[in-house]
């Protein structure tokens, strides 16, 4: 199993930092990654356990969608996601500490357990996951900061080459 935590302090309040990642996760797209170009629900009602959407994503000139679901779901404390048909057997939670009314500490787990052939890949997974994590959090931590009270939709992009 590959595992990667970081954990980032950002100059928002726990309730502004989850309502970013949490409450308006399907809305966004920004803070996963430059590779997501897009997100669609497969569900109706706000997020919440069982909640689940297609991640649209871009990468190495090939695109790929991907099913997801909210696996825990604990304001302003705690979301959860499980990639279940990944062949990266891919999870992913974020914990939201508070340290003051206008920051927090925003701890990100990522697990990986390659399933199939793509397990003879794991060396490689392994030496990308923290580079990869980086670059995960860091935008996590910048979409969190840069955020208003309006939520702003995102439904796609341009992807970066």
């Amino acid at each position: 199993m590959i595992t990667y935590v970081k954990t980032r302090r950002v100059n928002r309040s726990a309730e502004a930092a989850f309502d970013v990642i949490g409450t308006h996760v399907f809305e966004r797209i920004r803070g996963g990654g430059a590779e997501v170009v897009a997100i669609r629900r497969l569900d109706d009602g706000p997020a919440g356990v069982g909640g689940r959407a297609v991640m649209v994503r871009s990468e190495h000139g090939r695109t790929s969608e991907t099913a997801y679901s909210i696996t825990e779901f604990d304001p302003p404390r705690r979301i959860a996601f499980d990639h279940p048909g990944s062949p990266l057997g891919f999870a992913l939670s974020t914990t939201i500490t508070p340290v003051s009314s206008t920051s927090c500490d925003v701890t990100t787990r990522v697990t990986m357990q390659p399933r199939g052939w793509v397990r003879l890949l794991e060396p490689l997974l392994r030496l990308g996951s923290a580079r990869r994590g980086d670059r995960l959090t860091s935008e996590q931590a910048r979409v969190i900061e840069q955020s208003t009270s309006a939520v702003s939709t995102i439904d796609s992009k341009e992807p970066e080459q």
